[in-house]
């Protein structure tokens, strides 16, 4: 049998030690995003509006990239392959998210998203369409988990997404004002949360740390109330998440409650979040996107102009990518900072 096992040993070795790196470079994933283009969606194929208008003779649509959290050592070494893709280090603050987590973030981004779109095309439309009706009832503000640190005290105990509700303070206080938690808390104490989510409500004990430290990332939503406006708006099921299509979302709502189409049978598409004041912010993946446009043979493609809020450059971002591509500028990439001018750049087309 010993004799047996040494004549074997050696083929054995051969053949399993090359198994073995192919399946440490197929299953270990490391520390890095890798950026890849992706592809265009019409907003109307997953925002439907329920109003009558007349023909839209063009096309409005978000632009998308595919993103690789945490890629394998094998998609890492292909990565180098295309000449579109992008690879960076990952934030450290998004590491100890599994993926089920990172898919419930870009859920919870895209639902925002979209009511940040309606409440700003809403807005912008009734003031010239007198059918619309949308004013102060038609919203309301909730406080959601947008972060966990892998550091929270009590990390399972607490969903992303789920809506704070109140905590119990120091003197029994009933605090449903998430601005002031930290004054009714005490160093090295825990307290009683409330939160809830689509299933059930539910209490959670967290400290006082958790909160000063950013453990627990609460952010605060503008969000519409489907019953106090007109016309109705329905969302579609889409695999695409994320804030990034803010501002196409906007544009194309828009356009569907107007009386004049301002696509002018153009294809239009663009990157850029939307906020409650119409403003346009930055986002990440400008290169791919760019890629993605330009593949797909858009008309013009919207960018966020410099951000001076977050010192950011997309649309210088856009110009180097565009001259490493080969793509003229001129006409084609047209810098934003608002969606008032986007819709002013559109209807003074011919």
């Amino acid at each position: 049998m010993k004799e047996l096992s040494k004549i074997l040993w050696p083929t054995i070795r051969i053949l399993i030690i090359p198994y073995l790196i192919l399946m440490f470079l197929l299953v270990y994933r490391i520390d890095y995003l890798i950026y890849a283009p992706g592809g265009i969606t019409e907003v109307e194929s997953v925002i439907d509006i329920d109003y009558e208008v007349d023909d839209i003779d063009g096309s409005i649509s978000s632009t998308y990239i595919i993103s690789f959290k945490k890629p394998t050592f094998f998609q890492f070494v292909i990565n180098d392959f295309s000449k579109y893709n992008e690879v960076i280090i990952l934030p450290e603050y998004y590491r100890h998210y599994t993926d089920q987590e990172n898919r419930e973030i870009s859920y919870l981004q895209k639902l925002t998203s979209v009511d940040a779109a309606v409440i700003v095309a809403y807005s912008l439309a009734s003031e010239n369409n007198s059918d619309i009706i949308f004013n102060e009832s038609s919203t309301y503000h909730v406080v959601l988990i947008t972060g966990k640190s892998e550091d929270l005290s009590n990390y399972d105990a607490v969903g992303l997404g789920d809506e704070f509700i109140s905590m119990i303070g120091e003197n029994d206080t009933h605090v449903t004002d998430f601005n002031d938690l930290e004054d009714y808390m005490l160093e090295n104490e825990e307290y009683i949360f409330t939160f809830k989510n689509e299933e059930r409500e539910y209490q959670a004990l967290l400290s006082r740390e958790d909160i000063t430290n950013n453990e627990l990332i609460l952010t605060e939503y503008i969000l519409v109330d489907e019953q106090e406006i007109y016309p109705k708006f329905f969302e579609k099921d889409s695999n695409i998440g994320g804030p990034s299509g803010g501002l196409l979302q906007t544009l194309s709502i828009y356009n569907h409650l107007i009386k004049d189409d301002i696509t002018h049978g153009l294809k239009i598409a663009g990157t850029g979040t939307i906020r409650y004041d119409g403003s346009v912010g930055y986002v990440g993946g400008i290169k791919q996107k760019i890629a993605t446009a330009y593949i797909n043979e858009v008309d013009l493609f919207f960018i966020p102009d410099i951000d001076e809020r977050y010192s950011s450059h997309n649309y210088l971002e856009a110009l180097a990518a565009c001259e490493e591509f080969g793509i003229d500028p001129e006409g084609w990439l047209i810098p934003v900072s608002t969606i008032e001018d986007a819709i002013e750049y559109l209807e003074g087309i011919e």
